[in-house]
C-alpha cells in the first residue's frame, strides 16, 4: 500500500502543481484504476486501499495547503480515488483521470487523461 509516487501519483502531483501555480483552481479530481496482477488483487482489500488512497489524497492536500489565494481555509477540490481488481488485464495498468478547474469568467476547463500502461 505504500506509494513513493512513481507512476500516476507523480502525474497527478505534477499536473496538480501546474495548474496550481498558474493559478487554476482545480475543484474536483477524480480517479479510477484498475488492475489485474497482484498489486490489484492486494488493493481489493479495504485496508490496503485506504493506504493508497490517502497517498494518493496527500498529493492533492498538499498543493492546496500550499495555495492560501486560490482555495480559503478548510476548502479543497473533491477527490475521489477507485481501485479496482480486474483479472484479465493481468499486469497492465489502467487509469482514467479526470481534472476539472475554474478558469476566468466562470469558466469550467476538464482534462481527461487514459493511461494505458505496464505496471
Amino acid at each position: 500500500g505504500d506509494d513513493f509516487k512513481s507512476g500516476q501519483t507523480k502525474l497527478k502531483s505534477v499536473l496538480v502543481d501546474f495548474l496550481v501555480s498558474a493559478g487554476i483552481k482545480p475543484v474536483s479530481i477524480v480517479s479510477y484504476n484498475h488492475l489485474g496482477n497482484n498489486d490489484g488483487k492486494n488493493l481489493s482489500a479495504p485496508q490496503q486501499f485506504r493506504s493508497k488512497e490517502i497517498s494518493k489524497s496527500n498529493v492533492v492536500d498538499d498543493m492546496v495547503a500550499s495555495n492560501n489565494i486560490l482555495y480559503k481555509p478548510d476548502e479543497h477540490p473533491d477527490h475521489c480515488v477507485v481501485i479496482k481488481y480486474v483479472p484479465y488485464v493481468g499486469d497492465s495498468k489502467r487509469a482514467m483521470d479526470e481534472y476539472t478547474s475554474q478558469i476566468m469568467l466562470g469558466g469550467h476547463n476538464t482534462l481527461i487523461i487514459h493511461n494505458h500502461c505496464e505496471d
